[in-house]
Parts: structure tokens; C-alpha cells; sequence
């Protein structure tokens, strides 16, 4: 198999945005969206993120033979995104969330067909994390990875985690073992908070640079903060005017991990996916703003 810069992996799925309502509706009703935005959401949005940044990327994720996959295969080809590593399967396996935003808020619907790949893809994937070779793995850390973190680990690949929201995983050992056997662990704050137990950014940041080498909270316009080697770091969030938040977190994991495979120092990466993810949410959907890697390079020199 060919080496990446970095395999990511992680669920693919149909985003069907409506945007700029003029109201939520109401049971019963009918109202008219004033935009419309078909695109590919989940792990995509950093794998598209990182590809634009000039990366090579490899998705390993799962679709059917059918519309919805279809969409994400053209999707990953339109971004740069490799599909080799991409479990395709016979048949219909439609992964779609509808998403209807309001000013600051947001309602949404999903649908995944999730009953009949748990065999197939497990094999797959530790296939791939066994063969093939890439400068980082990027998991979520959630509940049915827990085998495949640990796999990655045995073969001595670099393993980078972001976490996803579920309060009783999140306050669980298994999420902490997940953490590690990781190399970098990049929560938001609520989620950094709910892990440790410790409200203030800083005592979250400290009790999980006891559990990986390098620990990063994003804090959102914030910006984010980081301890690596003993020393905390501290990046101010750019300004930006928001439309969609959708994808700003992934895509912040995007420039942070361009950041770190090129050798940047952690101060240097935390502004770099501060400014991605700022980039983000002025536009609709996960990775639509994302930036190409000649905006990073003018960015920071403006600094």
C-alpha cells in the first residue's frame, strides 16, 4: 500500500443542509430554506481539510453501492482524498444527516445504516493499520475503536484522537485508556471538561497531559491551549464572522495535524488551526471554507 502523510479514520456521511430559515418549523409546517447545500460531513471534513492544505490523505471509511455513496466516493475524488483506503460495499449502506440552521442554532436528523458492516470493515481497517504506513492515524475516540487504537499502537504507528459527545463514555475508563495510547488528544473544552471532572481549561489541559504527550483543548473563538514536554502553550482564535459552525473543531485537527507533520513548533500549530477552523464557519458546511495551503502560508505572515 502507498505511505500517507496521514489515514484518518472514521464515518463518511451524506450532509444535507438547509440554511438561512426564517424560522424552525413547527410539527405540521412548512417553511422555505433561502439556501441549499448537498456535501460529505463526519471524518471527511478534516481528511478534506488536511488534503487542501497539501497533504496526502487517505479515508478509511465505508459507503454502498448506491446514491449516498456515490456522493461521498465523488466527494473524496473531488478533494484529493484517496479512496483507496475506502471500504465500498454491495448494495445500499445510506449514512445521511439533514441539517436545518437557524441564526445561532441548529436542528438535525441522521440516519445510519449500521448493522452490516461490523465484520467486513473490522477486517479491513486493521488490514490497513497493519500494512500501510502514514506519518499520523486520526481516530475519534469512541466506544467500538478501543480495538483498532490499541492495534495501531502495536505496529507502532502515530496515533492522534479527537473525541466525539457521549457523557457516559466520556466520563468512562475506556475513553482515558483510549487517551493513552495516544500520541495527541485534541477535545473541545466541554469534552475536555467532562473527561477530567475539572471546569477551568487549564486543570482539564493538566490532568490529560498525564494521559498523552501531547494534550490540546480547543476553546472555540477562544482559540486553544496545549501542553507538550512540561510547557503550556496559548493561541488566540482569529475573529471571524460565523454562519455555520458545522466542521470548525475537524477542521482546527486538520491544520493543527499539517502544523505537526511539518515540524512546526505547538505554538505555531495551534494558530494554524485556529485560523482553519475560523476559516470554517464562514461558509456553509464541514469543510467548505477550509482553506488551501498558500492561505495558511499568507496567514501566518500577516501575524
Amino acid at each position: 500500500m502507498p505511505k500517507f502523510d496521514s489515514i484518518l479514520v472514521g464515518a463518511a456521511c451524506c450532509d444535507i443542509i438547509f440554511n438561512e430559515l426564517p424560522s424552525m418549523p413547527k410539527p405540521g409546517e412548512e417553511i422555505w430554506a433561502k439556501g441549499l447545500l448537498l456535501t460529505v460531513g463526519g471524518m471527511m471534513n478534516s481528511a478534506a481539510s488536511l488534503s487542501r492544505l497539501g497533504k496526502h490523505v487517505g479515508l478509511v471509511t465505508a459507503y454502498g453501492s448506491d446514491l449516498w455513496g456515490d456522493i461521498i466516493e465523488s466527494k473524496m475524488l473531488e478533494e484529493g482524498v484517496s479512496t483507496a483506503l475506502a471500504k465500498k460495499f454491495p448494495g445500499p449502506y445510506p449514512q445521511v444527516t439533514v441539517s436545518l440552521n437557524h441564526q445561532d442554532d441548529r436542528a438535525m436528523v441522521s440516519y445510519g445504516d449500521s448493522g452490516k458492516v461490523s465484520d467486513d470493515f473490522k477486517s479491513h481497517l486493521l488490514s490497513v493499520i497493519r500494512n500501510c504506513d502514514a506519518g499520523v492515524y486520526h481516530f475519534s475516540a469512541q466506544r467500538d475503536y478501543s480495538e483498532f487504537i490499541r492495534e495501531a499502537k502495536n505496529n507502532n504507528r502515530t496515533v492522534s484522537l479527537d473525541a466525539v459527545w457521549d457523557e457516559e463514555w466520556l466520563k468512562s475508563e475506556g475513553i482515558r485508556n483510549q487517551i493513552r495510547q495516544s500520541d495527541i488528544f485534541l477535545p473541545n473544552l466541554k469534552e475536555a471538561q467532562t473527561i477530567t471532572g475539572k471546569q477551568d481549561p487549564y486543570e482539564a489541559l493538566e490532568l490529560l497531559a498525564e494521559m498523552t504527550p501531547l494534550a490540546v483543548v480547543k476553546l472555540g473563538k477562544e482559540g486553544a491551549i496545549a501542553k507538550f514536554q512540561g510547557q503550556i502553550f496559548h493561541a488566540a482564535g482569529f475573529p471571524a464572522d460565523s454562519i455555520d459552525l458545522t466542521g470548525a473543531g475537524d477542521c482546527f485537527i486538520g491544520g493543527f495535524l499539517y502544523g505537526w507533520l511539518n515540524g512546526k513548533p505547538i505554538e505555531q500549530c495551534l494558530i494554524i488551526a485556529n485560523y482553519c477552523g475560523s476559516r470554517c464557519v464562514q461558509s456553509i458546511g464541514g469543510y467548505s471554507g477550509a482553506p488551501l495551503e498558500q492561505h495558511v502560508v499568507d496567514a501566518l505572515q500577516d501575524i
